[in-house]
């Protein structure tokens, strides 16, 4: 495993530096030129795993958005990421050639990524950060906040901002499905600056020792949010209306937009439907119990609203999933788990697997985000959340969830059942041949 993580970053390290003098000789109206704004300013991008039939082809692909808003940035690309994984040939080559691109003609480029994460991989950021042009910092979110660092968002010139279930791996632009959202509006993009630079100021160099000076009390020095919800104007007589929310509660640019307050209000405020995608669902995790999100799926359940659930199969002999059965149980609450079939060039650790963050409510609201739904994403970890009153948004995304609800790799969930846990870490199962890492 470290022979291979060793290789990678060698390759990473080489490719950037003989890279980056041929970005800054890019010719105008290349990829390095502003890419065309597309026709509506708030939109959904989608990964889809390749070798399957999931996921909503009307949603433009991840990657290609990416790479765009990349090849697009004028003056800044802040980065905020739980971590960075790259393998040779894949997709995170792109993105990160596009960031070469970016530093060459003069962007500033910043990446922050989780401590903790880091130390799991840590070479690629390494490497990224002895180039230059590149900054590259950590935050120690475990000691600050008691969790981690699991948002996933990227601001573009201070304008446009992305936030979503991406990692910034290769594997969630390729092998892992996946939904983000994309909103071109300087109020919300200022929001998410402000909540990257919140979490920049309480971060630190790789290499160097945490500062045991920083709290959580640098929230007091960021302003608050202007008044939500954005008005964002599509075209006359289209307008949408856009919330930012984030986690903790308690590290934030303004308390009043919690994530967890949000997704309760949407549930409480369901008259007809209600359907979700997450990886896990729980009402306990590392220490952390609470049963606000429950009790609000059973809420809306006990109004008569239909209530679909989809989760992962990494549920699978997981701690929650009895939380999760009981759940299943309640009148008008359906829950599937989905699996990902296996891709055909070998095992791919931490792969091929629904990882798709939203939910929808009446087919006109949706929420987009990072946090998989058990508490300790919304008390001891930074995440964040794009919540949209947009009946299109909320087309899209019912399309991508029925889609996932009736694929072959999906099953309702049997209470009575003992599920045997899913193979999903480094070693592969018997039989199998491992490819990336």
């Amino acid at each position: 495993m470290f022979r291979h993580a060793d290789r990678n970053a060698m390759w990473l390290a080489a490719s950037l530096a003989l890279a980056l003098p041929t970005f800054a000789a890019t010719p105008s109206g290349s990829a390095a030129s502003a890419a065309p704004a597309p026709s509506r300013r708030v939109s959904l991008l989608e990964t889809r795993p390749i070798e399957t039939t999931l996921g909503n082809p009307e949603i433009p692909d991840a990657l290609t958005t990416w790479l765009e808003l990349i090849d697009g940035a004028r003056r800044s690309i802040d980065l905020e990421h739980f971590y960075l994984s790259t393998w040779p040939g894949e997709p995170t080559d792109q993105v990160l050639a596009a960031l070469g691109r970016a530093v060459a003609r003069g962007v500033r480029v910043r990446l922050l990524l989780d401590g903790g994460m880091y130390r799991t991989y840590p070479r690629a950021a390494d490497s990224l950060a002895a180039v230059t042009g590149f900054e590259v910092r950590l935050i120690d979110a475990r000691r600050l906040l008691g969790g981690v660092q699991h948002a996933k968002f990227f601001v573009v010139d201070r304008s446009i901002v992305v936030v979503g279930s991406q990692n910034l791996d290769w594997r969630a632009l390729k092998h892992i499905h996946e939904i983000g959202v994309q909103v071109r509006d300087l109020r919300m993009a200022l929001d998410f600056s402000r909540l990257f630079e919140l979490d920049w100021s309480v971060s630190r160099v790789p290499g160097t020792p945490p500062d045991t000076t920083l709290t959580t009390a640098a929230a007091a020095r960021v302003s608050r949010t202007g008044a939500v919800p954005y008005r964002i104007v599509e075209a006359p007589g289209d307008t949408v209306l856009a919330w930012p929310s984030w986690s903790p509660r308690r590290f934030s640019p303004d308390s009043t937009l919690w994530d967890l307050d949000r997704l309760v209000a949407l549930l409480d405020g369901a008259r007809r439907e209600v359907v979700a995608q997450v990886l896990s669902y729980g009402i306990e995790a590392h220490g952390t119990r609470d049963t606000t999100l429950d009790q609000a799926i059973r809420r809306a359940a006990a109004r008569g609203v239909k209530v679909r659930l989809i989760a992962s199969d990494w549920m699978m002999g997981s701690s929650s999933l009895p939380a999760l059965k009981r759940l299943a149980q309640v009148p008008n609450v359906e829950v599937k788990l989905t699996t990902v079939s296996r891709w055909s060039g070998g095992y791919i650790p931490f792969a091929r697997v629904e990882h798709a963050k939203f939910l929808v409510v009446d087919a006109t609201t949706s929420w987009i985000g990072t946090s998989n739904w058990d508490p300790s994403y919304f008390f001891t970890s930074r995440n964040a959340a794009i919540t949209l009153l947009d009946p299109r948004t909320a087309r899209q995304l019912l399309k991508t969830f029925e889609i996932s609800w009736s694929a072959t790799g999906s099953q309702t969930l049997d209470p009575a059942r003992t599920y045997p846990a899913k193979v999903r870490g480094e070693e592969p199962p018997p039989g199998a041949t491992k490819y990336g890492g």
